[in-house]
């Protein structure tokens, strides 16, 4: 009975090892945005039939009116699909640098259901001229 218990308990472990592969990254909006993006771990991505994604660790402000709640998996913006964390940060960036703040629509999976969630970002306050930040990473 005993290898059978040790068995388990090796197994139970292996379940708690960290993914290597997976950068413990969260990007964060502007306050405004009230966004904050993490990687999500292939194992779960497999789960859920996705390549990759961003899980939203925060929805405020902006992000939650739009529709985004907290555990969504943010997977696609305006339509290309996302490989990495600069890819939303490249997309996000673009789109506030145009005038009047631009549209981003998210293609989001929650569950079992996709659906797309329009950002307006000419309705976020802009940061004074002082401050070029766009996203921080932690």
């Amino acid at each position: 009975m005993r290898p059978f218990l040790l068995a388990i308990v090796l197994a139970l472990a292996a379940c708690d090892a960290p993914e290597s592969q997976l950068r413990q990254v969260t990007i964060e909006s502007p306050e405004s945005l009230g966004l904050s993006l993490r990687e999500v771990p292939s194992s779960v991505l497999r789960s859920l039939g996705l390549g990759y994604g961003l899980s939203v660790v925060k929805a405020g402000s902006l992000a939650e009116r739009a529709g985004l709640r907290i555990g969504d998996v943010v997977y696609a913006v305006n339509e290309k699909r996302l490989h990495s964390i600069e890819d939303f940060t490249r997309m996000f960036s673009g789109q506030m640098g145009s005038s009047g703040g631009g549209n981003l629509s998210l293609l989001v999976r929650r569950g079992t259901a996709d659906f797309y969630v329009p950002m307006d970002l000419s309705t976020m306050q802009r940061p004074g001229p002082a401050s070029k930040d766009t996203l921080l990473r932690t």
